[in-house]
This record gives structure tokens, C-alpha cells and sequence, in this order.
């Protein structure tokens, strides 16, 4: 086990993580001051001198908490009595993150270097998560909370430790640029302190699900089960945020709190995806003027895929391999704020045809090679269809049952055809097919 003492933080906090009677706005030295202590109440066998001795970088600091609780004899103390400690007097032990899930370029920053990100891999105090553009992480804390940065987002650990004389855990998050979003389990003791901090705000939580973005000087919060304090850099006021509202906070203080746009709906959510890429069609939402969508293995969002923000209720993503997967959307308002987001499962299964024709030339006659290729594996088989009408009423050839991808034509008199190819196989004992688009074929006179 090690024992680290205390780093130089690159922000200073103002925010209290006990739970607020009040919220108007307070000193941010007087918030900053009372989150730099400890409480803790002596029991049986404790002292000032017994307590630096097991939990103080320095015996002789007992002196410091003698001074500031006003004791007169630091070898008895009574029972339950109620200390206010110095945090920067306390030994702790550092804590790790894990690696749950990531995809595409993301680096960890070190000040030893930058180094991949690897499934496991530990994150703890000091280091910096960046990802790129498609880039994204979800990294488990010890106590099973998740904290997920989507593509194109930086965010510091600036805190990951447990105090030794409590053994409340803190953990603080720095983000600064782009979005992160936390599931934090409810915390058992209420020494406990999850935050996250911009360099506009700062918001601390108890157990919940909400998000956080820097960009542009301004931070958005976004609650979706909970409450979360938000406590302004500008002048120190708290604004508690509960579930399904949000607020912005930029140099000048922290609005109020406004309702997130409800869930956006999804044309036929049901629809195979079969196509080269997925394609979807939102519903209109009145108030958003753009949407954020996400695919991810997972119906929690752990392991994101892909993401686009978009202007228009059609969209397209990447193509994902054939199984079960889930579609997030959501959409953000004028303030930016991202709404409640509602989350589709869809089938993939690619279908799609890509067909091609050449000519060649064998002895005296001239063949016509039709070719096809299928995405994704499966036992399929094929029909193919050549006919001098573009809707395949006056077939030439229509043949069935092929199991190759490719059909060979001799010596076609010149003129216009129009040729695809049908794909057969059968899932779940359900047949499924699937025609390529027609493509047109001339044969001149001089062929």
C-alpha cells in the first residue's frame, strides 16, 4: 500500500459537498475554506498526539488542530468530541481507474510521455485521458462508478485517493474541453466526494447520472437521475440542479436551472439495418435545434462506437459488425444543453450488394461477367436477373439457386439491359432477401 502526500492542485475548489440548507450565494473563500477540512469525532483511545501519529504527514502538526479546536490538553480529549482537521494534514492512499471499454485513438498523458490506452489499463492521480476525433473511453472507479469521455474531449485526474483517518474517497475530474459523463453509485460515507470541475464551475454529487461540458468558456450540467450542487467559479453561489434540468455557467455566474428537452423519437426503431452504413430518421422535437446520437455495444453507453451531432432528423454512422446493437438520441436546445436522451436496440445485419460487369473477349466470343459481393457471412444463395426492362417483366435470363457470385453471359445481341442480383438466406428461419440496384448495360453494334 503507498501512502502519497499532498500535490499542488492547477484550480482552485470552491464548493461544499455536505448537503446545503440554503442556496444563496456564499464567499468562495469561506466554501474553498470549509472543503480544506475534515470533521472527525474521537472515540475511545484517541488523543491529538495518537491520531498525527497514524494518520499526519508530520507528528508534530498535532499542535496545528490543537490551535485550531482550542484544546487545552492534547493528550485528553473527550469522547465525541467533534475535531475540524486540515485536509493538507492527512495521509492518503492512492486509488486507481480502470480501463472498462474504449475504441478509436485515445492517449494517456503522463509526465513521463503520452501512452495508448489499453482494455484494464490503470489510471490514477495526475494523468490526463484525451481522445480524438471517434475516439472513446469509459473508465470504472473502485466503487463501481463509470465515467465516460465521448470523442474529442480532455479531462484530467486531479483527484483519486481515500484519507486514512476516515476512509472517505475523493475523486475529482477536471474537464477541459469537451464532455464527460458520470454514473456515480450513492456513496456510503459522507466523507465521500465525486465531482467534476471546469474552469467555470464546479458540481459534486451523492450518487447519480449526469453530464458536463467545457467548450467555448461555457460549462453545461445536465441531470438525469439525482441532484447535483453546482457551485459557480465567478461568485461562489450554489445552484442545486435536480433530475431531467440543466444550466449553463460561464465567467459571469451560473444560470438557472431550465428543463432538458424531453426524449426524441425514432422513425420504425425496429427496422433492419442491412444497408453499407445505418441510417436513421428522428421525429421532430419541438425545441431542439440539433441532435446528439451515439451507437455503443451496450444498452448503458460503456462502449461507445461512433457519434454525430447533427441539424437534420435523417442521419447516418458507421458501419458496425452484424448482431444486436443500441442507438442513443437526444436533442439540445438553444442554450446547448443536451436533453434526455431515449435509447433504441436495432438489429445489424448487413445485406448490401456491390455488383460490378466486364467484358472479355474468349476465342470468337464475347462473354459478359456479372459479378456480386455480399457483406457480412452467411450461407446465402442467389438469383440473377437480366431483362431488357428496367423493372425486370421480360426477363432473358432469371436464374435461381446460385450459390457463386458471378454469372457469365454470351454473346448478347446489341441493345439496352438492365441486370441485379437477389440475395436468399435464412435467419432464425425467417428467408430474407435482398436485391442489389438495377444497373443499366449497352452492347453497341461494334462490340
Amino acid at each position: 500500500m503507498r501512502f502519497m502526500g499532498p500535490r499542488p492542485l492547477l484550480l482552485v475548489l470552491a464548493l461544499v459537498t455536505q448537503p446545503m440548507a440554503v442556496s444563496h450565494a456564499r464567499p468562495v473563500a469561506v466554501a474553498a475554506a470549509e472543503k480544506d477540512i475534515v470533521l472527525y469525532r474521537i472515540v475511545k483511545g484517541d488523543n491529538l498526539y495518537t491520531l498525527a501519529e497514524r494518520y499526519f504527514f508530520r507528528v508534530t502538526d498535532f499542535r496545528i488542530v490543537q490551535k485550531l479546536n482550542r484544546i487545552t490538553d492534547p493528550y485528553h480529549v473527550p469522547v465525541g468530541r467533534i475535531l475540524r482537521i486540515p485536509r493538507q494534514l492527512l495521509r492518503y492512499e492512492m486509488l486507481q481507474a480502470r480501463v472498462l471499454a474504449f475504441r478509436g485513438p485515445v492517449r494517456v498523458h503522463r509526465a513521463d510521455g503520452d501512452v495508448p490506452v489499453a482494455m484494464g489499463m490503470q489510471v490514477g492521480e495526475g494523468d490526463e485521458i484525451a481522445t480524438a476525433a471517434n475516439g472513446f473511453v469509459s473508465l470504472g472507479l473502485p466503487d463501481r462508478s463509470v465515467v465516460a469521455l465521448p470523442s474529442q474531449s480532455r479531462v484530467a485526474v486531479r483527484r483519486l485517493r481515500r484519507l486514512l483517518l476516515t476512509g472517505g474517497v475523493e475523486r475529482l475530474f477536471a474537464i477541459d474541453s469537451g464532455r464527460a459523463r458520470a454514473i456515480v453509485t450513492p456513496m456510503k460515507r459522507q466523507q465521500d466526494d465525486f465531482r467534476f470541475s471546469t474552469p467555470a464551475a464546479v458540481s459534486a454529487v451523492r450518487g447519480t447520472e449526469y453530464r458536463m461540458t467545457y467548450r467555448d468558456d461555457r460549462t453545461t450540467t445536465e441531470v438525469l437521475h439525482g441532484v447535483v450542487d453546482v457551485v459557480s467559479n465567478a461568485d461562489g453561489a450554489i445552484h442545486k440542479i435536480a433530475a431531467g434540468f440543466g444550466a449553463v455557467s460561464s465567467a459571469t455566474g451560473t444560470d438557472a436551472a431550465v428543463p432538458l428537452l424531453p426524449p426524441p423519437g425514432l422513425e420504425h426503431p425496429g427496422t433492419l439495418q442491412d444497408e453499407e452504413d445505418l441510417s436513421f430518421t428522428l421525429q421532430p422535437l419541438s425545441g431542439a435545434r440539433s441532435y446528439h446520437a451515439q451507437v455503443a455495444q451496450d444498452a448503458g453507453f460503456i462502449d461507445t462506437l461512433s457519434e454525430t451531432l447533427t441539424p437534420e432528423l435523417g442521419f447516418s454512422l458507421p458501419s458496425v459488425p452484424d448482431g444486436t446493437w443500441f442507438v442513443r438520441v437526444s436533442g439540445i436546445d438553444a442554450n446547448g444543453l443536451e436533453g434526455i436522451p431515449a435509447t433504441f436496440s436495432f438489429e445489424r445485419r448487413r445485406a448490401y450488394i456491390k455488383t460490378a460487369m466486364e467484358t472479355r473477349r474468349v476465342g470468337g466470343d464475347r462473354e459478359y461477367l456479372f459479378r456480386w459481393m455480399m457483406a457480412g457471412a452467411a450461407n446465402r444463395t442467389y438469383r440473377f436477373l437480366l431483362s431488357s426492362d428496367a423493372e425486370g417483366a421480360i426477363p432473358m435470363f432469371d436464374e435461381a439457386g446460385l450459390a457463386d457470385e458471378q454469372f457469365v453471359v454470351t454473346n448478347l445481341p446489341p441493345g439496352s439491359y438492365h441486370w441485379r442480383v437477389m440475395s436468399l438466406e435464412f435467419v432464425d428461419g425467417v428467408a430474407r432477401q435482398q436485391w442489389s440496384p438495377v444497373e443499366r448495360l449497352t452492347v453497341s453494334a461494334n462490340e
